[in-house]
């Protein structure tokens, strides 16, 4: 696994994360792999359509010793007067460099880990019979937290089929870029000059974790053998050739809980050519730590 250490992340060694940890914590001293420093991450929002009931999304992570033991995604919504649930869970197991993935309809993905904890590669075997291979490259700061730098996805063995590089030359300005088959596209994912927010919470870039392929692999990413969150919150999102959507993507937090709990604004702003008009788009998440 290639190893790269930037002069120009010094930086991010800098603004490294500070969680409190609860005493009592069953987290070891010293453990050998990375760890989450709460026993529980939550988040929920309510996602809006005219046309169908409010669903609320909750995401739930149980971590054990700092390691994550499974994650539930449960939807709910009320129709004809009646609740409605629908819950599935993902349960992770740990071998000798080795973490095993399995969701509710019995997608395995098989982890191998480094010496710290960290996935070098993954297969992951899916009911319907398809093998999706995965490799993984970091960048390694100056206090040798893991930053995800490349993931690779082939197909059935064959050549590649997608990937995402993350290009931390300026650690205010990532240059975050998907390619799927034929299409690529590039971002420019940027902190607040001068006044960047320190990411207490360790929380992975919501944008990153849902773009293919690296959204397949949330459990990782939130168990932390995908890497280490970014040390500092990004605040704006802006993809390249914009020049006539002029589509720009800010977001909000607003702490709570000793600036742990956190809720999340993420506001997109695009100029629709066909009605001739600017039009704004609002998420909000919640995110909730024990």
């Amino acid at each position: 696994m290639k190893k790269n250490i930037f002069a120009a992340l010094l930086f991010i060694g800098a603004l490294t994360a500070c969680s409190d940890s609860d005493e009592g914590s069953d987290i070891p001293d010293d453990p050998k792999y990375p760890v989450t420093n709460f026993s529980k991450i939550e988040l929920k929002e309510v996602k809006k359509d005219p046309s169908v009931p409010d669903v609320t999304v909750t995401q739930t992570y149980n971590y054990n010793a700092g390691r994550l033991t499974d994650f539930t995604i449960m939807q709910s919504f009320v129709a004809g007067g009646e609740q409605f649930k629908i819950e599935n869970t993902t349960n992770v197991v740990y071998e000798d460099h080795k973490a095993i993935v399995t969701d509710e309809i019995n997608n395995v993905s098989t982890y191998t880990l480094d010496d710290n904890g960290y996935a070098i590669s993954c297969v992951r075997q899916e009911t319907n019979g398809k093998i999706r291979s995965y490799t993984f490259d970091y960048l390694i700061n100056t206090e040798g937290k893991y930053f995800l730098k490349t993931i690779t996805e082939t197909l059935n063995g064959n050549q590649p089929y997608s990937t995402i590089n993350i290009d931390y030359s300026n650690f205010r300005a990532l240059r975050i870029t998907e390619q799927v088959d034929s299409f690529e596209q590039t971002y420019t994912a940027s902190t607040s000059v001068g006044n960047e927010i320190a990411n207490k919470s360790e929380i992975p870039f919501l944008f990153l974790v849902e773009l293919y392929p690296l959204s397949l692999h949330t459990a990782a990413v939130y168990g932390k053998f995908l890497g280490d969150a970014y040390n500092t919150l990004i605040t704006q999102l802006v993809p390249d050739g914009n020049s006539e959507s002029q589509e720009t993507t800010t977001y909000a937090y607003d702490f709570t809980k000793e600036g742990i709990d956190i809720s999340y604004k993420e506001t997109t702003k695009y100029y629709d050519k066909d009605e001739d008009k600017i039009r704004t788009y609002i998420r909000t998440v919640d995110y909730t730590m024990e």
